[in-house]
Protein backbone atom coordinates (compact mmCIF):
# COMPACT_ATOMS: atom_id res chain seq x y z
CA UNK A 1 0.00 0.00 0.00
CA UNK A 2 2.63 2.13 1.03
CA UNK A 3 4.59 1.51 -2.06
CA UNK A 4 1.28 2.25 -4.11
CA UNK A 5 1.12 5.56 -2.58
CA UNK A 6 4.13 6.69 -3.20
CA UNK A 7 3.88 5.95 -6.75
CA UNK A 8 1.45 8.40 -7.06
CA UNK A 9 1.76 12.03 -7.99
CA UNK A 10 1.08 14.58 -5.85
CA UNK A 11 -2.36 15.12 -7.50
CA UNK A 12 -3.12 11.82 -7.60
CA UNK A 13 -2.38 11.65 -3.94
CA UNK A 14 -4.95 14.77 -3.27
CA UNK A 15 -7.69 12.65 -5.85
CA UNK A 16 -7.21 9.23 -3.47
CA UNK A 17 -7.73 11.25 0.06
CA UNK A 18 -10.56 11.98 -1.47
CA UNK A 19 -11.52 9.06 -3.24
CA UNK A 20 -10.91 6.40 -0.40
CA UNK A 21 -12.95 7.24 2.48
CA UNK A 22 -15.82 8.14 -0.45
CA UNK A 23 -15.36 4.75 -1.93
CA UNK A 24 -15.61 3.00 1.57
CA UNK A 25 -18.58 5.01 3.12
CA UNK A 26 -20.23 4.03 -0.34
CA UNK A 27 -19.25 0.23 0.15
CA UNK A 28 -20.81 0.85 3.93
CA UNK A 29 -24.35 2.44 2.10
CA UNK A 30 -24.33 -0.98 -0.06
CA UNK A 31 -23.98 -3.21 2.23
CA UNK A 32 -26.18 -1.80 4.41
CA UNK A 33 -29.03 -1.39 1.94
CA UNK A 34 -28.47 -5.27 1.57
CA UNK A 35 -29.48 -5.75 5.00
CA UNK A 36 -32.49 -3.24 4.50
CA UNK A 37 -31.01 -1.01 6.90
CA UNK A 38 -30.28 2.77 5.65
CA UNK A 39 -33.64 2.74 3.43
CA UNK A 40 -35.26 5.85 2.89
CA UNK A 41 -38.91 6.64 4.86
CA UNK A 42 -41.28 4.07 3.73
CA UNK A 43 -42.48 6.75 1.19
CA UNK A 44 -42.56 10.30 -0.29
CA UNK A 45 -44.62 12.06 -2.77
CA UNK A 46 -43.74 15.49 -2.43
CA UNK A 47 -40.52 16.97 -3.98
CA UNK A 48 -38.15 16.12 -1.23
CA UNK A 49 -36.62 12.64 0.47
CA UNK A 50 -35.64 13.89 3.63
CA UNK A 51 -34.51 10.25 4.91
CA UNK A 52 -31.54 10.30 2.81
CA UNK A 53 -30.69 13.86 4.46
CA UNK A 54 -30.65 16.24 1.83
CA UNK A 55 -28.99 19.10 2.29
CA UNK A 56 -31.18 22.61 2.91
CA UNK A 57 -32.16 24.27 -0.36
CA UNK A 58 -30.44 21.86 -2.55
CA UNK A 59 -33.37 20.34 -4.46
CA UNK A 60 -34.59 21.10 -7.39
CA UNK A 61 -38.26 21.83 -6.82
CA UNK A 62 -39.17 21.76 -9.93
CA UNK A 63 -39.00 18.02 -11.23
CA UNK A 64 -38.39 16.64 -8.22
CA UNK A 65 -35.02 15.56 -8.74
CA UNK A 66 -32.94 15.79 -5.11
CA UNK A 67 -28.86 16.11 -5.97
CA UNK A 68 -27.23 16.81 -2.70
CA UNK A 69 -27.83 13.76 -1.23
CA UNK A 70 -25.33 12.30 1.43
CA UNK A 71 -25.13 8.72 -1.25
CA UNK A 72 -24.63 11.47 -4.04
CA UNK A 73 -22.41 13.70 -2.43
CA UNK A 74 -20.46 10.47 -1.83
CA UNK A 75 -20.58 8.77 -5.46
CA UNK A 76 -19.36 12.50 -6.52
CA UNK A 77 -16.37 11.73 -4.90
CA UNK A 78 -15.51 8.64 -5.24
CA UNK A 79 -16.15 7.99 -8.74
CA UNK A 80 -14.75 12.16 -9.52
CA UNK A 81 -11.16 10.98 -7.64
CA UNK A 82 -11.01 7.86 -9.32
CA UNK A 83 -11.44 9.32 -12.63
CA UNK A 84 -8.87 11.90 -11.75
CA UNK A 85 -6.12 8.95 -10.33
CA UNK A 86 -6.78 6.83 -13.97
CA UNK A 87 -6.29 9.55 -16.31
CA UNK A 88 -3.12 11.74 -14.20
CA UNK A 89 -1.84 7.74 -14.14
CA UNK A 90 -2.57 7.55 -18.04
CA UNK A 91 0.06 10.76 -18.23
CA UNK A 92 -2.98 12.99 -19.12
CA UNK A 93 -2.37 16.42 -18.24
CA UNK A 94 -2.49 17.56 -14.90
CA UNK A 95 -5.69 20.60 -16.16
CA UNK A 96 -7.19 17.45 -18.09
CA UNK A 97 -7.67 15.25 -14.67
CA UNK A 98 -9.20 17.66 -12.99
CA UNK A 99 -11.74 18.52 -15.69
CA UNK A 100 -12.24 14.49 -16.30
CA UNK A 101 -12.45 13.95 -12.22
CA UNK A 102 -15.48 16.63 -12.31
CA UNK A 103 -17.21 15.43 -15.20
CA UNK A 104 -17.20 11.86 -13.92
CA UNK A 105 -18.27 12.99 -10.47
CA UNK A 106 -21.05 15.29 -11.85
CA UNK A 107 -22.05 12.40 -14.30
CA UNK A 108 -22.51 9.70 -10.30
CA UNK A 109 -24.19 12.52 -8.61
CA UNK A 110 -26.78 13.13 -11.22
CA UNK A 111 -26.73 9.55 -12.06
CA UNK A 112 -27.71 8.73 -7.90
CA UNK A 113 -30.09 11.34 -8.21
CA UNK A 114 -32.47 9.98 -11.35
CA UNK A 115 -32.00 6.52 -9.95
CA UNK A 116 -33.53 7.22 -6.41
CA UNK A 117 -36.25 9.11 -8.08
CA UNK A 118 -36.89 6.19 -11.10
CA UNK A 119 -37.27 4.12 -8.16
CA UNK A 120 -39.32 6.22 -5.71
CA UNK A 121 -41.55 6.81 -8.87
CA UNK A 122 -41.66 2.90 -9.05
CA UNK A 123 -42.34 2.35 -5.57
CA UNK A 124 -45.81 5.03 -5.59
CA UNK A 125 -47.16 4.50 -8.93
CA UNK A 126 -50.48 3.56 -8.73
CA UNK A 127 -49.87 1.96 -4.78
CA UNK A 128 -50.47 5.48 -2.65
CA UNK A 129 -53.22 7.84 -3.07
CA UNK A 130 -53.56 11.30 -1.28
CA UNK A 131 -57.37 10.98 -0.90
CA UNK A 132 -56.70 8.32 1.80
CA UNK A 133 -54.80 10.75 4.00
CA UNK A 134 -57.73 12.73 4.45
CA UNK A 135 -58.73 12.73 8.09
CA UNK A 136 -55.17 11.40 9.17
CA UNK A 137 -53.23 13.45 11.79
CA UNK A 138 -49.79 14.12 11.56
CA UNK A 139 -46.98 16.58 12.71
CA UNK A 140 -45.91 19.35 11.22
CA UNK A 141 -42.11 18.90 9.80
CA UNK A 142 -41.60 22.16 7.99
CA UNK A 143 -43.30 25.17 8.82
CA UNK A 144 -46.50 25.93 6.42
CA UNK A 145 -47.63 29.45 6.18
CA UNK A 146 -50.92 30.75 7.43
CA UNK A 147 -53.45 31.52 4.84
CA UNK A 148 -52.14 29.69 1.62
CA UNK A 149 -49.27 31.91 1.39
CA UNK A 150 -46.78 28.80 1.42
CA UNK A 151 -46.23 25.36 1.54
CA UNK A 152 -44.07 23.68 4.52
CA UNK A 153 -43.69 19.66 4.89
CA UNK A 154 -46.16 16.99 7.28
CA UNK A 155 -45.32 14.14 8.34
CA UNK A 156 -48.27 11.47 7.96
CA UNK A 157 -49.23 8.32 8.14
CA UNK A 158 -50.96 7.25 5.21
CA UNK A 159 -51.81 3.14 4.04
CA UNK A 160 -49.76 2.14 6.87
CA UNK A 161 -46.77 4.17 5.96
CA UNK A 162 -45.03 7.39 7.33
CA UNK A 163 -44.89 9.84 4.32
CA UNK A 164 -43.60 13.07 4.16
CA UNK A 165 -46.60 15.09 2.31
CA UNK A 166 -46.28 19.27 0.82
CA UNK A 167 -48.87 20.46 3.19
CA UNK A 168 -50.93 24.37 3.24
CA UNK A 169 -53.23 25.36 5.43
CA UNK A 170 -55.95 28.11 5.42
CA UNK A 171 -55.01 29.01 9.41
CA UNK A 172 -54.67 32.71 9.97
CA UNK A 173 -51.49 31.65 11.89
CA UNK A 174 -48.39 29.98 10.66
CA UNK A 175 -47.99 26.54 12.29
CA UNK A 176 -44.94 25.36 13.52
CA UNK A 177 -42.33 22.31 13.33
CA UNK A 178 -43.78 19.72 15.80
CA UNK A 179 -47.19 20.86 15.90
CA UNK A 180 -50.32 18.67 15.38
CA UNK A 181 -52.53 18.53 12.49
CA UNK A 182 -55.58 17.21 10.80
CA UNK A 183 -55.55 16.57 6.78
CA UNK A 184 -59.02 17.85 5.67
CA UNK A 185 -58.15 17.63 1.85
CA UNK A 186 -55.83 16.63 -0.84
CA UNK A 187 -55.33 19.27 -2.53
CA UNK A 188 -53.14 17.50 -6.12
CA UNK A 189 -51.41 14.54 -6.45
CA UNK A 190 -48.55 16.22 -3.72
CA UNK A 191 -50.11 18.41 -1.36
CA UNK A 192 -52.76 18.41 1.45
CA UNK A 193 -54.76 21.20 2.82
CA UNK A 194 -54.41 21.36 6.86
CA UNK A 195 -55.64 22.59 10.27
CA UNK A 196 -54.02 22.37 13.83
CA UNK A 197 -55.12 20.14 15.81
CA UNK A 198 -56.40 23.19 18.32
CA UNK A 199 -58.00 24.06 15.52
CA UNK A 200 -60.15 21.29 14.31
CA UNK A 201 -60.80 20.14 17.96
CA UNK A 202 -62.51 23.20 18.91
CA UNK A 203 -64.50 23.12 15.65
CA UNK A 204 -66.10 19.73 16.99
CA UNK A 205 -66.81 20.97 20.14
CA UNK A 206 -68.38 23.90 19.27
CA UNK A 207 -70.52 21.27 16.60
CA UNK A 208 -71.63 19.63 20.03
CA UNK A 209 -68.97 16.58 19.65
CA UNK A 210 -66.66 17.14 23.09
CA UNK A 211 -63.85 14.77 21.98
CA UNK A 212 -61.85 14.67 18.88
CA UNK A 213 -61.53 11.77 17.12
CA UNK A 214 -58.48 11.09 15.59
Amino acid sequence: MKEWWDSLSQLSQVFATVAIPATVVMVLQTILLLFGIGHDHDCDIADHDISDHDFAGAHDGSDGLSLFTIRGIVAFFAIGGWTGIAVDNANGSEALAIILSLLAGSAALFGIAYLFKFALKLQNNGTLSLENAVGKTGEVYIPIPANRKGTGKVMVTVQERLCELSAITSEERDLKTGEYIRVIEAIDDQTVLVVSHKSDETTKNKGGISKWIA
